[in-house]
């Protein structure tokens, strides 16, 4: 049994601080390289052997390292393509986020954060551990967090208490989702719920992923929306093109095409 991993409708079921307890034991054996009672779950089994290898101090006092200076987190904000959807898709989330001692954090495909806003004590406390707009949350920078992790295994993923590799995070819990952009599958950052471990909810995770899919949707449909505007004005210029020519847009999507299938 010691071999099975723990899930998380597990952790759900047991009272809290027998989950915490639970979860600090399994990573305390598994960072000093003995049994633990339980193995870990594997998303985040193979995050700490990353870590491992990349050789990131578990018990450093820092994380997120030097943020970003305005101009650069400014011109980050302003070219990324979440901008231009990210207020009008995750308004409800940050209520939510809000209402329930949390944060709602936004990152670039880089691990930085671009975004975050939510409950004002939590904001404070966020400071602390400078999980902060303009911070470093990749996995190499800040160890298994939700946020590295997502980009790391490219889905959403949840990392709570003692599932850190990081001490000073084991008091955190945090669920994130990546966004990728529809129109060449590339993957442009991740939105993440954050906050101390005693807010965790198991529902967090799915509405992360929702508002993600959300934002790729409505991605999608901008994109298509633009296609359609060049279409509009390519079309009539290529009929009256003699042989084969096609106009496609910057992403390489073909708006109008004439004289070939």
């Amino acid at each position: 049994m010691k071999d099975t991993p723990i899930d998380l409708s597990r952790l759900t079921a047991m009272d809290s601080a027998q989950a915490t307890r639970l979860l600090r034991r399994i990573r305390e054996a598994s960072l000093a390289g003995d049994r633990p009672p339980m193995a870990p779950r594997p998303v985040i089994g193979a995050s700490w052997q990353r870590m491992r290898r990349l050789g990131v101090d578990p018990d450093r006092q820092r994380t997120g390292e030097v943020v970003l200076a305005a101009d650069e987190l400014e011109h980050r904000r302003r070219t990324s393509a979440l901008a231009e959807v990210i207020r009008g898709v995750t308004d409800g989330l940050t209520a939510m986020a809000d209402a329930s001692l949390q944060i709602l954090v936004v990152s670039d495909a880089q691990g930085r954060v671009l975004w975050r806003e939510g409950n004002a004590r939590v904001l404070r406390q966020a400071d602390g551990i400078v999980l902060a707009a303009g911070a470093a949350w990749s996995e190499q920078v800040t160890g298994t967090n939700a946020i590295g992790t997502a980009l790391a295994a490219r889905a959403p993923v949840r990392v709570h208490a003692a599932e850190h590799f990081v001490h000073v995070l084991t008091d955190w819990t945090c669920a994130a989702a990546p966004v990728h952009d529809p129109r060449d599958g590339r993957l442009l950052g991740v939105i993440d719920v954050s906050g101390p471990a005693t807010g965790f909810h198991p529902t967090t995770l799915a509405l992360v992923t929702s508002v993600a899919r959300l934002a790729e949707s409505e991605l999608r449909e901008r994109h298509l929306r633009a296609v359609e505007r060049l279409r509009s004005v390519a079309a009539p210029i290529l009929c009256r093109v003699r042989g084969r020519a096609v106009a496609v847009d910057t992403h390489g999507w073909t708006a109008a095409v004439t004289g070939m299938a």
